[in-house]
């Protein structure tokens, strides 16, 4: 009964063809993340210069502080389909977390700010990896997995943003015009922030929160107005795993 759940999942997850997977060379993330420093760094195949050449340094060097990169490395020596999905959960997972944290009622701790901004930073980078990072990154193998996983990062921010407005309306008196009661009210006010709806029936008082609305808003911009076009463009490309 086991042997069958386990297979069952394993189809469920991987798929029942191999052998496209297979045929890729599979490399070390770390070691692939140290080479794309180095082109960057040479200027092989792309001359970069100024403001987006730091930009690009930047994006590359960042990711060794953050966990992704390492799970990558780990969970692809069982092969590329596994690293992928290590990927897929540790997306679905930042996404819980929020969700997580609103459950145990931990939204009015200390350290919670500084997690939610460390996990919103690793999201932003990466999603502007997509773009600056064109040149020497793998091309997809499915445009419909990244644009799902975008999407999934799309809800994490918002949801994470939700964590920070509950945080400082507990920690700073008259944050809001009128304090959030509910975690359902931070989680509303952040998604109609970041569609730019604005209903007015609750606002940020304090300047931190005014901040807070400010940076959320022009993040959203920029994701739906560069990243989402960036995607759409590509809908229609074949990916390498189709049969020819």
């Amino acid at each position: 009964m086991n042997g069958l759940l386990k297979k069952l999942i394993g189809v469920l997850l991987l798929g029942t063809r191999r052998d496209v997977w297979d045929e890729q060379p599979l490399h070390s993330s770390i070691a692939r993340q140290k080479s794309i420093l180095k082109r960057i760094w040479r200027n092989d195949g792309y001359q970069d210069f100024g403001i987006e050449r730091l930009i690009r340094l930047l994006l590359v060097v960042s990711q060794f502080v953050f966990p992704g990169l390492y799970i990558k490395e780990y969970f692809g020596r069982f092969g590329h389909q596994w690293r992928m999905l290590s990927v897929e959960f540790y997306v679905l997972g930042k996404l819980l977390l929020p969700l997580l944290l609103f459950k145990l009622d931990l939204t009015g701790a200390n350290w919670v700010p500084f997690l939610m901004g460390y996990m919103m930073v690793e999201t932003i980078m990466y999603l502007a990896s997509l773009i600056y990072l064109t040149d020497v990154l793998n091309r997809p193998s499915n445009i419909r997995r990244s644009m799902t996983l975008m999407l999934i990062n799309y809800v994490e921010l918002g949801l994470e943003y939700a964590i920070l407005y509950s945080c400082f309306n507990a920690h700073i008196p008259d944050f809001f015009a009128k304090p959030l009661s509910r975690d359902l009210d931070a989680i509303y006010f952040s998604f109609v922030t970041s569609a730019t709806v604005g209903y007015g029936d609750n606002y940020p008082v304090h300047e931190t929160g005014r901040l807070l609305v400010i940076s959320q808003l022009f993040l959203f911009l920029v994701f739906v107005g560069l990243f989402v076009n960036f995607f759409t463009t590509k809908i229609h490309e074949v990916p390498y795993s189709d049969d020819k």
